[in-house]
C-alpha cells in the first residue's frame, strides 16, 4: 500500500480536499476553529500532499510571517498514521523549501511534529504553550542542520 504513495506540491485543485482533510484532523479531532485552517493569499502559501490512489491522506503547508518561513498544517488521516506518510511529506517539503534557498523554517507544533522535525535536525526554542486541546513547541530547523543529520543517518 505504502508503496503506491505520491508526494507532490499541490495544485489549485487539490485545495478542496486538502482543506477537508485540514477540518477533518484540526477541528474534528482537536477543537481548533475552522477559521484558524486557510492561510490567507497574502503570506504566500505553499502546500504539499500525499496521496494514495487518488485520495489525499497527508498535507503540509509553509507561509511567510513577519520575514520568516513558517511550517505547519501538517496533517495525515487518522486512518493512515503510524505508516510514515507523516514522516516522508514532512522531508518532501522541506527540502522543497531549502531547495528554494531558504535558509531556516519555524514552526508551532505538537508533540509527535516536534520529534519528527527534532529527529531530522530541528531545535526546540521555546516553552510549550496551549493551544486549544494540546500544547505546541516552537521549533526551529536550520537547512544546515538538516543536512548535516541527514547525511549522518545516511
Amino acid at each position: 500500500m505504502i508503496k503506491d504513495l505520491i508526494l507532490r506540491k499541490a495544485s489549485d485543485l487539490d485545495m478542496g480536499n486538502i482543506i477537508q482533510l485540514e477540518v477533518d484532523v484540526f477541528n474534528c479531532e482537536q477543537q481548533i476553529p475552522s477559521a484558524l485552517i486557510p492561510i490567507p493569499a497574502e503570506n504566500s502559501p505553499q502546500w504539499w500532499c500525499a496521496l494514495l490512489d487518488t485520495s489525499i491522506v497527508g498535507a503540509v503547508a509553509a507561509w511567510e510571517d513577519k520575514n520568516r518561513v513558517h511550517w505547519g498544517r501538517f496533517a495525515t488521516r487518522q486512518n493512515y498514521r503510524g505508516l510514515h506518510i507523516g514522516q516522508k511529506l514532512a522531508q518532501f517539503s522541506l527540502e522543497a523549501l531549502f531547495s528554494q534557498g531558504i535558509e531556516e523554517i519555524y514552526m508551532d507544533a505538537r508533540d509527535i511534529t516536534v520529534k519528527i522535525v527534532c529527529d531530522m535536525g530541528g531545535k526546540i526554542i521555546g516553552k510549550s504553550t496551549n493551544f486549544y486541546e494540546s500544547s505546541v513547541t516552537p521549533v526551529v530547523l536550520y537547512k544546515k542542520d538538516y543536512y548535516r543529520r541527514k547525511n549522518l543517518n545516511g
